[in-house]
């Protein structure tokens, strides 16, 4: 035999191909993770445009001098924007649009930074934003291939 010739019981064990009951099973359950996706960031999006409405509007609600940087009515403008978008993207992910899985992803991270830097605000109310977009990046990254 040549230098480097396999032998039968060296070679890996192949795995069995799934059956197409399997396939459609794993089909189903990567388009639930990702309606549960849409819909969950368009809960965080209430959430930030709520978040957004509440430091333009109550001052007294948050700890202005916790932020990383400029001001509540900043921040509030930005948590509008981005909720709103997250509203959107999360509608266009629930109608499995590639946009909305592409726009969910960005949104998310921008969110997740969002929260992030005015944690010393309200950190509670930003800790659960940042575990809610955390969720929706890691749904829509592990069974994104549900969207056509």
């Amino acid at each position: 035999m040549e230098a480097g010739a396999h032998y039968p019981e060296d070679l890996p064990e192949a795995r069995p191909r799934p059956s197409r009951a399997e396939r459609e099973r794993r089909a189903h359950a990567d388009a639930r993770w990702i309606a549960f996706a849409g819909a969950y960031l368009a809960v965080a999006g209430g959430m930030s445009i709520i978040w957004g409405i509440v430091a333009l509007g109550n001052k007294a609600a948050f700890k202005e001098d916790g932020l990383v940087w400029s001001s509540l009515s900043t921040w509030g403008t930005l948590a509008i924007v981005i909720g709103g978008l997250e509203v959107i993207a999360g509608l266009l992910l629930i109608s499995r649009q590639f946009a909305g899985q592409w726009l969910a992803g960005v949104l998310a991270v921008a969110a997740i930074f969002l929260h992030f830097l005015s944690l010393g605000a309200y950190p509670v109310w930003s800790v659960i934003a940042i575990v809610a977009n955390a969720l929706v990046l890691w749904a829509i990254t592990m069974h994104g291939e549900a969207i056509e």
